[in-house]
C-alpha cells in the first residue's frame, strides 16, 4: 500500500506510448503494490507554457501532426478512436485508446454500406463529437489531438493500474514530485539518433516540439523561447547568419517562422564536419526513397540524396546533402515562398535542381 500520493513524472520523452504506461502498471502490480490511498499525480513541470503554440492556423488543431506539447505526453500527444461497424443502420461502437475518463464522447456514427465520417473535438476541452457513417465491415483507427497531456495520460495510467489490481483512491491531479522521490518504476527513451531519425522520416512535429521544449529545460525553463536560445547559441557557434532568423516553434507550423537558406546550409555543412556529423546525415531519409520524401522524381539523384522536406500553405523546402559524381558530397538549402502554383510542379523544379547537382 502506497499511503499518500503516486507521481507519474514526464521528462518530455515523444516516444513515450500507452504500452510503456502499461508495462509500468504491470511493475507496479508484480512488485505488491495494491492499493494508493492518495491520488495519481502527473508531474509535467518541465515543460512549461501552452500546450499548443498560438502562432499555429487554428485549421491545423483538430489534425494530429498539430498535436500539442507536454513533458507527460503519450503516444504523440494523441488517442485512438477506433471505431468498429455493427449491423447496417446502428451504431458503430466506437472505442478510445488508451481508456480514460477525461475524453467525452457525443453524437455518434453509424453503419452503413460507405465511409464518411468526422471526428471533431472542442477547441480547449476533450470533448469530441462523432458524426457520420463507417461502412460495415470496414473497422479502422483515426488518432486526434488531445488537450490536458499530462492528465489525460495520467487518467489512463489509473485505468491501467484499476486494470491489474492496483487502486488509486483520490483520482489524478497535477502536481510536482517531491525533490528525492522514491521510484518504482523508470522508463528510458530510445536514443536520441533513433528519436531525430524518426523525426526527419516521418517530419514529426511532435518530436520536433518536444526537442525544442527539451532544449529549453536545460537552461531552466522548458519553453520554446528558451530552446530558441539554444539554438541560436549553436548557429552563433557554427558561425551561421542570423538576419531575418525567428524561431517561432519547432517544427515549422508557424507561417511566421523565418530562417534563410543560407542559415540552413551553413549549418548542415558545419554539422556534417562535426564528430556527429556521420550519425546526423544518416538520420535523413534518403529522396525518392524513405518517409516523406519517398515520392519525389528523382533521377540522377536517385540514392543519392539525404534531406529534409517542409511544407505549409504556399511554402515548399527541402535541405540536405547531394552525393556528386565530381565534387563529393554538397549541402543545399532550397526554400519557396509565395509559390504561384501547385505543390507538384514546384517539388519537381526542386527534384530537376538536384538531379543537376548530382550529375555534377
Amino acid at each position: 500500500t502506497i499511503a499518500g500520493d503516486l507521481y507519474l513524472v514526464g521528462s518530455g520523452d515523444p516516444t513515450l506510448t500507452r504500452d510503456d504506461l502499461r508495462g509500468g502498471a504491470g511493475a507496479l502490480s508484480r512488485d505488491g503494490v495494491r492499493e494508493v490511498r492518495g491520488a495519481l499525480v502527473a508531474d509535467a513541470s518541465a515543460f512549461s507554457g501552452p500546450e499548443v503554440n498560438p502562432a499555429w492556423d487554428p485549421g491545423d488543431l483538430q489534425y494530429g501532426y498539430a498535436a500539442g506539447t507536454s513533458a507527460l505526453s503519450i503516444d504523440q500527444g494523441t488517442a485512438e478512436f477506433h471505431v468498429v461497424p455493427t449491423t447496417v443502420g446502428a451504431p458503430a461502437v466506437v472505442k478510445v485508446l488508451p481508456q480514460s475518463d477525461d475524453v467525452r464522447l457525443h453524437g455518434a456514427i453509424f453503419t452503413s454500406y460507405s465511409t464518411l465520417l468526422s471526428i471533431a473535438r472542442a477547441p480547449d476541452r476533450n470533448d469530441f463529437t462523432l458524426d457520420g457513417r463507417v461502412a460495415s465491415g470496414a473497422e479502422q483507427s483515426f488518432w486526434e489531438p488531445i488537450v490536458d497531456q499530462a492528465l489525460f495520460a495520467a487518467d489512463a495510467a489509473r485505468s491501467m493500474l484499476r486494470d491489474r489490481g492496483v487502486d488509486v483512491a483520490s483520482g489524478v491531479r497535477l502536481g510536482v514530485a517531491p525533490v528525492v522521490p522514491y521510484v518504482l518504476w523508470r522508463h528510458r527513451s530510445r536514443p536520441l539518433h533513433e528519436i531525430v531519425h524518426q523525426m526527419f522520416v516521418e517530419s514529426n512535429n511532435h518530436f520536433a516540439e518536444q526537442l525544442l521544449r527539451a532544449l529549453g529545460e536545460t537552461r531552466g525553463a522548458g519553453t520554446e523561447a528558451e530552446g530558441a536560445v539554444v539554438e541560436r547559441a549553436v548557429l552563433a557557434r557554427e558561425g551561421a547568419p542570423q538576419n531575418g532568423l525567428r524561431i517561432v516553434d519547432g517544427s515549422g507550423l508557424a507561417a511566421t517562422d523565418r530562417v534563410a537558406p543560407l542559415t540552413l546550409a551553413t549549418l548542415l555543412a558545419r554539422t556534417a564536419a562535426e564528430p556527429v556529423g556521420t550519425t546526423f546525415i544518416d538520420a535523413l531519409p534518403k529522396v525518392g526513397m524513405e518517409g516523406t520524401v519517398r515520392y519525389r522524381q528523382l533521377t540522377d539523384g536517385y540514392g543519392r540524396v539525404r534531406a529534409k522536406s517542409g511544407h505549409i500553405e504556399n511554402v515548399n523546402a527541402l535541405a540536405g546533402y547531394v552525393q556528386t559524381r565530381r565534387h563529393g558530397r554538397v549541402v543545399f538549402a532550397i526554400i519557396v515562398n509565395d509559390r504561384r502554383a501547385d505543390d507538384g510542379p514546384v517539388d519537381d523544379g526542386i527534384d530537376a535542381a538536384l538531379d543537376v547537382l548530382a550529375r555534377s
